[in-house]
């Protein structure tokens, strides 16, 4: 990673290690975070329209409570930065080709390999059918060896 502002290195964390698209990251909101019995979590406001609560990690809660009140990124678009200068600004601080979407992809890969759980990535990632979500997976290079040596 290049060398980022303390808002774009957020904004990459949202990314990779929470798995929300740079439309969503935009939207991140004071009001949207809720407090729950294991800890944070984000009401992240999806495509189509379609809300989903994705737990935070707790460090990354921490970061998003230390904002002020009101938008997490504030910028002229009703209020917020648009979706398009937030996949901009976090792609200058990604090396070569990699963009908001490939930390997306990063995400789902390694939630799957940790949890073998596709249908956990696939809520994660506001995903309606699994088959979507396998392909933003990418399967871990033991997974056919492990498959054929539990048959033996």
């Amino acid at each position: 990673m290049i060398a980022a502002d303390k808002r774009t290195r957020l904004m990459l964390t949202l990314g990779v290690r929470q798995g929300l698209r740079r439309g969503e990251i935009a939207l991140v909101h004071s009001d949207d975070l809720m407090e729950d019995l294991t800890g944070w979590t984000l009401r992240v406001h999806g495509k189509g329209r379609k809300d989903r609560d994705v737990p935070l990690a707790d460090d990354v809660a921490a970061r998003l409570l230390s904002l002020p009140k009101g938008w997490a990124f504030p910028g002229e678009t009703c209020g917020h930065l648009s979706a398009g200068h937030v996949g901009v600004l976090m792609a200058r601080a990604l090396p070569g080709d990699l963009t908001a979407h490939t930390l997306r992809h990063a995400f789902a890969t390694k939630v799957y390999r940790n949890t073998r759980d596709l249908l956990a990535v696939q809520e994660l990632l506001g995903h309606a059918s699994p088959e979507t979500t396998r392909h933003y997976v990418q399967l871990p290079e033991d997974s056919l060896r492990r498959a054929v040596e539990s048959a033996a």
